[in-house]
């Protein structure tokens, strides 16, 4: 892959900033991906998943397609650019897990927050979008939870994303530790797959 191809730069704060600013905007349609973490949970669930998805694919369901025809964009340029953007996050993503898979931290992780009340979102935002990931190819994503053992890994993303009343039954200790331990059970599902695979 060649790095200087701009389609694979990271995305600079700047640009970030940009996207984070679209996808809380107006412009998108109920019930889409409305925050920057659940486009990084959304992305990291794919990518560390049992399918390669095409942008094809995955892109439409982050302003939800499915229940809305009408465009998110003002223009043509804006469209490629957060078109551009989002590729080029998802191929970030996918070029950590291939290269250094052992180093992933979600974006919550590493961005910074106004409050703790802001990463607390962040982090049920993040999950919530890794649940999606996985529900986009769901029929493929049940070979890990035909298992007890493997279909635990999956369990922060599901606890953390409030989508079931167990998260009240967590104490705050329990909720720390499964934040801290996200990134490994992330990775963990990644070489799962890696391994089915093979």
């Amino acid at each position: 892959m060649n790095p200087v191809d701009p389609l694979h730069r990271q995305l600079s704060l700047e640009e970030l900033g940009q996207l984070a600013s679209f996808l809380a905007s107006d412009s998108m349609p109920e019930e889409s991906l409305s925050s920057l973490a659940m486009v990084d949970g959304y992305m990291t669930a794919l990518i560390a998943g049992p399918d390669e998805v095409p942008p094809e694919s995955w892109m439409p369901y982050i302003w939800n397609k499915e229940k809305s025809d009408r465009s998110c964009f003002s223009s043509e340029t804006e469209e490629e650019i957060i078109r551009q953007f989002l590729v080029r996050h998802m191929s970030n993503i996918a070029m950590q897990f291939l290269n250094k898979p052992d180093e992933f931290r979600p974006l919550f992780a590493t961005a910074s927050h106004t409050s703790k009340k802001e990463k607390e979102l962040a982090i049920e935002q993040w999950a919530q979008g890794f649940t999606m990931g996985m529900e986009l190819t769901h029929e493929s994503w049940k070979p890990l939870f035909a298992d007890e053992e493997t279909g635990m890994l999956a369990m922060p993303m599901l606890l953390l994303s409030k989508i079931t009343d167990d998260y009240g039954t967590l104490s705050k200790d329990d909720i720390a530790d499964m934040i801290e331990l996200l990134p490994d059970f992330v990775i963990k599902i990644y070489r799962y797959w890696k391994q089915q695979k093979k």
